[in-house]
Parts: C-alpha cells; structure tokens; sequence
C-alpha cells in the first residue's frame, strides 16, 4: 500500500521515527540499522515503507528502512513461521544485519542464537528457510553486497507485485527486481523490470 515516505524528522525515539510528511506525522517503528542513519530532528529523510494491519484490534503500523536491502531482510524474516514484523524489527535491531545475513547463508545456528530474540527453533526455522532466499543479500569476504538497493518508483514496486503474484516470495522478489534495475537502468519500466528479473529468480 505504501511504497515510501519523504518529510522533515520531527523526533527519534528508539526504535521509532517520527516523521512529518503533508502536515502529518507519521509513526513509523524502525530497526536499529535504519536509526542510525536518521540524523538529527528538522532534517530531511526517506524511508522505505512497510504497511501492516491488524483486523482484530484495527491498529495499522508502519515499518520504515533506510535502505532495500534492510527491507528486503524484513520481508524474508516475515515469511519464517512464527516471526511476525515485531518479531522480525526486533532481531534486525538485536543484530549486526551483515553478520545476521552472512550466519543464515552459511548455516550457523550456533552463531545465530547469540542474538537476543533468536532461540534453538528460530535459529534452525532461520537456515532452512531462507539461506537460499538471502543469499543474495549476503556480503563477500571483502564487504561487497551482492544485492543491489530496490530504488523506490512505481516501475519497481509494481515488477515486484508482478513476480509476487506469479508466486515467488516478497524478498527473493525484490533481490531480483533490484538486479534487474541495476542492469537496465532508472528508466526501465514494469514490463522491461519483470522481464528481467524472471531471468534472475
């Protein structure tokens, strides 16, 4: 539903930023990784966005990510059962992302449950469902990312409900998506992207 948000920092409590976009300000709960990057209230900032709903309680919640990759790593931890977007914000902001990334490739689980919010089961659930999905996102011994950022446009954002729909999962989406504009250009559009990318899933 949202794509991103651009405004003036209002205020930066942990784990939150405040936002005011169009004379609103916006809630938006963030990892440690993305905090970090805020600066200081009155500066500008642009977040990429992801948008929740609870239909039970009706409370609507916004996750923000200063970077593709941070989100792209939200979205694979979502599709682990049992880690819901708290969950998931909460192990982004317990860990170093690269080291994070790089545990789960590799499969060490043992590295995985010196994390706070990472337990035996969540640390196995972690290696066997996406070391194949965040490969992509894993850096090289000499720090590169394998990935590139998902810039934020519609091109982009609608090739990723395109692969979505055709099955592939939200994050593998995106990495491919993100590949695919590497290689085109900014000014590819959805169908070029989608094209693309199916040659990179």
């Amino acid at each position: 539903m949202y794509e991103f948000i651009r405004g003036r920092l209002h205020d930066s409590p942990a784990g939150i930023a405040v936002i005011e976009a169009g004379g609103i300000g916006y809630r938006v709960l963030v990892p440690r990784s993305t905090g970090a990057q805020l600066g200081a209230p009155g500066g500008e900032v642009t977040l990429l966005l992801h948008h929740t709903i609870n239909a039970e309680q009706g409370e609507q919640r916004l996750f923000g990510f200063a970077t593709g990759r941070e989100r792209l790593l939200f979205l694979a931890l979502l599709e682990v059962k049992g880690i819901g977007p708290a969950t998931a914000l909460e192990v982004m902001s317990a860990a170093d992302l690269d080291e994070l990334v790089n545990l789960i490739v590799a499969g060490n689980t043992t590295g995985l449950k010196k994390f706070k919010g990472i337990g035996p089961k969540t640390a196995e659930r972690l290696v066997t469902e996406l070391r194949d999905k965040l490969a992509p996102l894993a850096t090289a011994p000499g720090g590169k990312v394998a990935a590139a950022m998902l810039p934020p446009g519609v091109a982009g954002s609608d090739a990723v409900q395109a692969l979505v729909a055709l099955g592939y999962p939200a994050a593998k989406s995106e990495a491919a998506v993100a590949r695919a504009a590497e290689a085109l250009g900014a000014s590819a559009g959805t169908e070029a992207l989608v094209r693309r990318a199916l040659q990179m899933v």
